[in-house]
């Protein structure tokens, strides 16, 4: 076997060692729960890898494959119906735009990590705050143009629910770049230069089908609504009571909760309403003219009346003096619903 078949062998391994190493490594960390922290994860070295190890824009293909590996083995929903959920396209799309910005300055990476100095680390553990910073910016960015009102008051709304969450992920992208990225490419570049071997260097009309495949990923990215939205989400608004109202329903002998976004108008009448179109329970309800009010006759068949009890609400601990119709709430607050006995 001469010299040039066994470079294009071990490409080939290399690039089957990479996505079995991200998919199983996403598959443990996520999918078994091992994490160490919140959105601890390894796609992102494998993309980075990826890109400095494999002499082809097939490179390209270790991410999206690692990806749709795990999420296949945790049960992440793909594919929704006959469309594929475009939630995941944000996802796979953002792993594709961190190894194409790679891949256009593989050399000066070469030149910044190959030798093992404090520079080096600092270079491995700037990459890894860098370009999760910048996935986290563009996949944020598709929850909110695919589930939300496209203002500025819901992309602050996005943004701040995220901020959690990018910060862990940072803390993930210095650990794995720093315990991983950097000692195989550090290990790698000494091999290379003990054998005399080629830099990996891809010409720029090799670059085309990568610029191409990341082109078409983004654009199908926006040309649609997820059916379905996935739900085992890496961000989430309505996961964090600060950025949504955690309501609390408790009847006789069950307990419904749930997190909703308030927008603006929203009342704890219309939060009940759609709480209950989320979870899939019944609401009756009456307006009485002469108080301008709603007032709630069940709520997942508890029927006001029964044994003396009453439907009754209350926000962040408190009675309120209005209607459940005319109390607006905003994002932070906690609505609880009880059938109880009217208070004295």
């Amino acid at each position: 076997m001469n010299m040039k078949n066994q470079i294009n062998l071990k490409q080939l391994f290399t690039m089957i060692g990479l996505i079995l190493f991200g998919t199983i490594g996403r598959y443990v960390l996520f999918g078994m729960g091992v994490q160490p922290f919140p959105n601890f994860e390894v796609i992102m070295v494998v993309t980075f890898l990826a890109v400095m190890l494999i002499r082809s824009p097939l490179a390209l293909i270790v991410p999206l494959a690692s990806m749709i590996g795990s999420d296949i083995l945790i049960g992440n929903p793909i594919f929704v119906g006959d469309q594929m959920n475009r939630i995941v396209l944000f996802t796979y799309s953002g792993f594709a735009l961190i190894a194409l910005i790679n891949l256009f300055n593989k050399d000066r990476l070469w030149s910044g990590l190959g030798q093992m100095r404090l520079k080096s680390i600092g270079l491995a553990a700037g990459l890894g705050v860098g370009f999760v910073l910048l996935y986290d910016i563009w996949t944020n960015m598709g929850w909110w143009y695919l589930m939300y009102p496209h203002d500025t008051t819901s992309l602050a709304l996005v943004y701040t629910a995220g901020l959690p969450f990018m910060i862990y992920h940072m803390i993930s992208g210095v650990v794995t770049f720093c315990a991983i990225g950097l000692p195989i490419v550090l290990y790698v570049s000494k091999k290379k230069d003990s054998m005399h071997l080629q830099p990996f260097k891809l010409k720029t009309i090799h670059k085309v089908p990568a610029v191409l495949l990341v082109l078409g990923l983004v654009a199908l990215s926006f040309t649609g609504t997820a059916m379905k939205v996935p739900q085992k989400s890496e961000v989430w608004v309505e996961k964090s009571d600060q950025t949504s109202v955690h309501i609390v329903i408790v009847g006789d002998s069950w307990t419904i909760n749930d997190n909703l976004v308030a927008y603006q108008g929203d009342t704890a009448f219309s939060i009940l309403e759609r709480c209950g179109e989320k979870n899939g329970f019944l609401i009756k309800s009456t307006y009485y003219a002469q108080f301008d009010s709603t007032l709630i006759n069940s709520i997942n068949n508890a029927v006001s009346g029964t044994d003396g009890k009453y439907w009754q609400y209350y926000v962040n601990g408190q009675l309120p003096d209005v209607g459940a119709d005319k109390c607006i709430l905003s994002n932070g607050d906690l609505l609880k619903w009880n059938f109880e006995l009217p208070p004295s």
